[in-house]
């Protein structure tokens, strides 16, 4: 039997979980970090819905389209090389973004420190998987859902301490030490892994970057412009088009980027849904929810961070239980209750808020929002990255958080067309009547991702450690 410490040791464990851990702190804290700032980007770069959509969106696209191909990049050409080119080009891009004088500057760069996120982390995943023996995984997700769920608490009070005591271009700059960082330790305690080398895909990037691109921009735009307006529908029609292309390419290329054989394994497949719902709910919440607190609520940038905190500050406590808990009982009952919690938690914030209530009674459904967050983040990422093979967990992690980013970018799109359909800036009653079947929706989107965790499986491993694949080896 082979020997854990040896095969698997603790130090390179624990620093392989930190480093990754924090990277993807870092990278998830730049998307909801903006959302306190997307009312002061409104009055001082004049951006309307469609540009502040887009400052989150860009950055999810960008995040979207290379994730895969970083993941194949890994593979290939070493996966700790590819995680730290990841974060180098996030922390230059970050930098760019503080340095943007105009809503358009500043839209470019967010796209391309997706880029830089998503390489980052299509890798961060498959380094803690490979680092982390099997039966240890799902407290080891656990624990890199409690750090990214930090960011996620993190980003809503950062961003508003930010735009109240200094500017907001600081919520950029913080990247730039911790980008430095991080790319330091990686290269020093993270060991060097292989994956299956496979071709890279530029035909079904090509394809699946407009296809999304073209559906996201005609949701965020078709409220102001008009459902059918040539270029809304063009969007549509194209992006459909381009996206079937995309599968039907998949089938036929050598070295796909996205296996559609993978989705024969029912739990990949649920863990994929699930994650595509939660991610919509997490950031089409955020992108709607923080401008209600603010413009509907009065309230200030901190303020709208204090009060998002009993929805996203939770998931240092809960996540790492759940990890621990999926562990022994599998991840499928975890999975569906907490999308259940979320779902019920925003569709009572919903109903609240067209009863003009105000902030105090929607303390308890935020509180019952964040702990199913707090429990379905981790959950979904060790359902995913258990139902497959170690060889095949950098292809898994990489398809896995595209689905997930393209549910961001469509939770995002889809909370912006709606509000633009029935509300507006006009005045606090008419955002909220933009807020509530904004939210209503992305409730919707939430259950559909309850139905997808029916089908996850219970992994079956040997509790003893698994022997490593002889193809993916530390340097």
């Amino acid at each position: 039997m082979t020997d854990v410490s040896s095969q698997f040791p603790r130090d390179r464990q624990r620093w392989t979980l930190i480093l990754a851990s924090f990277a993807s702190f870092m990278v998830g804290l730049d998307v909801l970090v903006v959302t306190t700032a997307l009312p002061t980007l409104h009055e001082e770069l004049g951006a309307g819905v469609a540009g502040l959509g887009w400052t989150v969106n860009a950055y999810e696209l960008g995040f979207a389209a290379f994730i895969l191909t970083g993941a194949a990049l890994g593979d290939r050409f070493g996966r700790r090389k590819l995680f730290v080119t990841g974060i180098a080009v996030f922390t230059l891009a970050s930098a760019v973004c503080a340095l943007s004088t105009t809503i358009e500057t500043l839209i470019a760069a967010r796209a391309v420190q997706g880029i830089g996120g998503g390489i980052a982390i299509a890798l961060a995943l498959a380094v803690i998987a490979d680092a982390t023996p099997p039966q240890e995984r799902g407290a080891a997700f656990g624990v890199w859902g409690a750090i990214s769920g930090v960011a996620v608490a993190a980003g809503p009070l950062v961003g508003g301490l930010i735009i109240q005591g200094f500017a907001w271009q600081w919520i950029f700059w913080l990247n730039v030490p911790v980008g430095i960082a991080l790319v330091a330790l990686s290269l020093v305690k993270i060991g060097e892994t292989h994956g299956t080398v496979r071709g890279i895909d530029v035909v079904g990037l090509v394809l699946s970057t407009l296809g999304v691109f073209g559906i996201a921009q005609s949701l965020i735009r078709g409220g102001d412009a008009g459902w059918t307006e040539p270029t809304i529908l063009v969007g549509f029609i194209g992006g459909l088009i381009a996206l079937a292309a995309f599968v039907f390419w998949q089938t036929r290329v050598p070295s796909p980027m996205m296996p559609v054989g993978m989705f024969r394994n029912l739990s990949f497949t649920g863990g994929v849904i699930a994650g595509f719902a939660l991610a919509a709910a997490l950031y089409g919440n955020g992108f709607v929810f923080a401008q209600y607190l603010q413009l509907a609520e009065g309230n200030s940038p901190l303020g709208v961070g204090l009060r998002m905190l009993p929805w996203v500050g939770l998931a240092l406590f809960v996540s790492p239980i759940a990890g621990k808990l999926a562990d022994k009982m599998g991840e499928r009952p975890l999975v569906i209750v907490g999308l259940l919690l979320h779902a019920v938690g925003f569709g009572a914030i919903a109903l609240m808020a067209a009863a003009g209530t105000g902030y105090g009674p929607m303390i308890f459904p935020l509180l019952l929002a964040g702990i199913g967050v707090s429990i379905a983040f981790p959950t979904v990422a060790s359902a995913v990255m258990r139902s497959v093979s170690q060889m095949e967990a950098g292809i898994a992690a990489g398809v896995s958080n595209t689905v997930r980013q393209v549910g961001a970018v469509f939770g995002v799109a889809a909370a912006a067309a709606t509000f633009t359909a029935t509300g507006g800036y006009g005045s606090p009653e008419s955002f909220v009547d933009g807020f509530t079947p904004a939210t209503i929706v992305l409730t919707a989107i939430t259950l559909v991702g309850v139905l997808g965790a029916f089908v996850i499986k219970r992994p079956q491993y040997d509790p003893a450690p698994a022997t490593e694949p002889s193809s993916v080896h530390e340097k």
